[in-house]
């Protein structure tokens, strides 16, 4: 049986009018376990820092590979 290679690294940027760049990323299988990832990030950035986002209005965290491509992005935006 062959040896599986590495995993992907994925990088988890976010922003809410401040730039919070990820430097070590994160392994993970597949694309679909980054998309179950960035949903995390999003939830426990909110969760840990709920008046930051009344204070921006706006959060987002994009998604790139190892070669700084980007591959998606989740945005949330206050509408009053």
């Amino acid at each position: 049986m062959a040896h599986p290679g590495p995993m992907p690294r994925y990088f988890f940027h976010t922003e809410d009018g401040r730039r919070f760049p990820d430097k070590e990323g994160t392994d993970l299988p597949d694309i679909g376990a980054a998309r179950s990832a960035a949903i995390m990030v999003l939830s426990e950035v909110l969760r840990d820092n709920p008046d930051e986002f009344w204070t921006h209005e706006r959060f987002k965290v994009t998604v790139t590979d190892e070669a700084k491509r980007t591959l998606f992005t989740i945005r949330m935006t206050l509408e009053p």
